[in-house]
């Protein structure tokens, strides 16, 4: 048993934000249902597995965000699929959703409808700019929220230009804040009844990510620059990812570990700046002390330089690509890889949940579905649909 069983969701978000906060509860133990539209000019069926490239990533990104789901096919924009999402609603506690303004409005659901199905529904809302401001209608993307929140501003080489993050860190974390939102949402509702709209905008959860470099700005004015893989301070020169004779190894030598790595290098001499330096000395330091670790880590491998920076007490870890990252020891021992058949894939070889509770453990209970894989049986089981209503709503979402 998990520590939201008992709790119903109806997931009828797509992209990335919106179903990775609904894994993360599903995960938890909550059934989410996940109401998908059938694309356009007929139902969505389990393609046969691309082949390697872009396409690839694209089909595969459902299976990254949508595990422990069950998944039905629904025409929202009919009256026959509205009903059937009202009756999905009367059996639910959350709603999440990240619609446009425009689809809220076109199809007539929204917070206010579901509470005169369910008052105490959990209404939460994924945009781009949240519901209120005078941008709160504009299109909401992972990039824009990055380039408008200051976050990508600091990125990236100091030569080069602004960067944003490998993955959707916005979609992300937005995600995640909005999962935090829904759960404070149920203890309220059980305490007082109440369900409550949760209003989460990527721009916000971006903005919340960017530690006192904010307050760098509004407090000292003093704006982060982009420093490459140092600090944009740029007053830790022992701190980054170190070019090796294999690679690159992520070092944090502050403190007393700085001085250790000066020592190790040959050049104690640099463990500390001269006392009075001004801003051009203590940028003089700061290269010739980055230079010449590099200098030094270049001619180990990841392995012989984590063993010597161990055997100091140095943080350091190598830089793993995605493959190397698949045989980790720590993350198998942490339960982070899990393996499923998939009706499109076959055998997969995924990422696991990062909730670890003892009292109520995370289970994985399905792997992600094709679009409308479980359409007949939450119907019949769950709304309590007789066969020919459901054959009806197939043969709409078919046509």
């Amino acid at each position: 048993m998990g520590a939201l069983t008992g709790i119903r969701v109806a997931d009828l978000s797509a992209q990335i934000g919106g179903p990775y906060c609904t894994q993360l509860l599903a995960d938890l133990g909550a059934d989410v249902v996940k109401v998908e539209r059938p694309a356009p000019g007929g139902a969505q069926v389990a393609a046969s597995p691309p082949t390697k490239g872009v396409d690839a990533y694209w089909s595969l990104l459902p299976l990254a965000v949508n595990r422990n789901k069950r998944s039905i096919l629904l025409r929202l924009e009919t009256l026959a699929g509205k009903e059937t999402l009202a009756d999905l609603l009367r059996v639910s506690d959350v709603v999440v959703e990240n619609f446009s303004e425009h689809a809220r409005h076109s199809l007539g659901i929204d917070e206010r409808w579901a509470w005169g199905i369910k008052p105490d529904l959990i209404w939460a809302s994924l945009s781009g700019y949240g519901r209120t401001g005078p941008d709160s209608a504009r299109p909401g993307w992972d990039l824009l929220a990055q380039a408008r929140g200051g976050f990508a501003s600091f990125n990236g080489d100091p030569a080069g230009p602004p960067l944003k993050t490998g993955n959707s860190q916005a979609d992300y974390l937005s995600g995640l804040h909005l999962a935090v939102g829904i759960l404070g949402s149920l203890i309220h509702r059980a305490r007082t009844g109440e369900g409550q709209l949760v209003d989460l905008a990527l721009l916000d959860s971006m903005v919340t990510s960017l530690d006192a470099f904010a307050l760098w700005a509004s407090v000292a004015g003093e704006i982060a620059q982009r420093g490459g893989n140092f600090h944009p301070t740029r007053t830790l020169p022992g701190f980054s990812l170190f070019p090796c004779a294999d690679g690159h190894q992520a070092i944090v030598g502050v403190g007393p570990n700085f001085a250790k790595l000066c020592t190790l290098i040959g050049r104690p001499d640099l463990a500390t700046i001269p006392p009075g330096s001004d801003s051009e000395a203590r940028e003089e330091h700061f290269r010739t002390a980055t230079e010449a670790i590099g200098h030094w880590t270049r001619s180990l491998t990841r392995a012989e330089l984590g063993k010597t920076l161990d055997a100091e007490g140095i943080h350091n870890e190598p830089v793993q690509d995605l493959g190397e990252m698949w045989s980790d020891p720590q993350l198998e021992a942490r339960d982070m890889f899990v393996e499923y058949d998939h009706a499109a894939y076959g055998r997969v070889r995924a990422v696991g949940s990062p909730l670890k509770l003892s009292a109520t453990p995370v289970e994985f209970r399905y792997s992600p579905p094709v679009p409308g894989e479980h359409t007949e049986e939450v119907l019949r089981d769950l709304l309590g649909y007789d066969a020919a209503r459901i054959q009806k709503l197939k043969d709409e979402v078919s046509g």
